[in-house]
C-alpha cells in the first residue's frame, strides 16, 4: 500500500469531504483485510461493518495525528489494532460462541469472504483461521500485518509500539507454532 500524501491527511484533518474519501479509499482494502483475519470474521457484512467503526474513530481522532511521530499509515494500522483488541476483549467477556459456531454461521449466510469454494480449499482455511485463533494477540497482529498485508518489521514495530527484535521474535514463535499446529494437515496432503 503507497502512503496517502500529507496534504491529503491534512486536508482531512480539517474535515475535507474529497480527503476523507480518499483515505477511505486507500486503506478500505487493507482494514477489511486486517479486521478479517485477525477477528477471524468471515462474513462480508460484518466485516464491513467492523470496518466502518474501525473509520469512524479513525475520523474521530485525525486531528491527533501527527506527521513528525510516524507515518499516517502505521497510525492506521495502530487504530485497526486498537480496535482489534478492544472487540477481542469484549468477546471475552461475551457468551461464548466456539469458532466454528461462528465459522459455519458466517457461511450459512452467504456473502462470505472466502475465495475457494472446493472443500480442501475451505478446510485448509479453516485449519488455518482456527490456527490464528490460537495464538497470543500480539503474535497474531504481527503475523497478520507481515503475512498478510505486506508490511515491514519497521512499520510493525511502529504500529505494535515495540522493537523491531521483539516483532521478528513473534513472527517466528507464531510461525513456528503455526507449523506445528498445521503440520498433521499439510503431511497427509504430501
Amino acid at each position: 500500500m503507497t502512503e496517502i500524501s500529507s496534504d491529503i491527511v491534512l486536508r482531512a484533518q480539517e474535515g475535507d469531504e474529497a480527503a476523507t474519501r480518499a483515505v477511505i479509499e486507500a486503506f478500505q482494502g487493507p482494514v477489511l483485510s486486517t479486521v478479517s483475519r485477525f477477528l477471524g470474521v468471515r462474513h462480508r457484512g460484518e466485516v464491513e461493518d467492523i470496518a466502518e467503526e474501525v473509520f469512524l474513530k479513525i475520523f474521530r481522532s485525525i486531528r491527533h495525528f501527527d506527521g513528525a511521530n510516524g507515518s499516517f499509515t502505521a497510525w492506521v494500522y495502530s487504530v485497526v489494532r486498537d480496535y482489534c483488541f478492544e472487540m477481542l476483549k469484549r468477546r471475552a467477556t461475551a457468551p461464548s460462541q466456539h469458532p466454528r459456531e461462528r465459522y459455519e454461521h458466517a457461511n450459512s449466510k452467504g456473502g462470505d469472504l472466502q475465495p475457494h469454494q472446493d472443500f480442501d480449499n475451505l478446510e485448509l482455511c479453516r485449519r488455518i483461521e482456527e490456527a490464528l485463533g490460537t495464538l497470543s494477540e500480539d503474535q497474531r497482529m504481527a503475523f497478520v500485518l507481515r503475512e498478510y498485508e505486506r508490511l515491514g518489521y519497521a512499520e510493525i514495530a511502529s504500529i505494535t509500539g515495540v522493537h523491531e527484535g521483539v516483532v521478528k521474535s513473534r513472527l517466528a514463535r507464531a510461525k513456528a507454532s503455526l507449523h506445528q499446529q498445521l503440520r498433521p494437515y499439510l503431511e497427509s496432503d504430501a
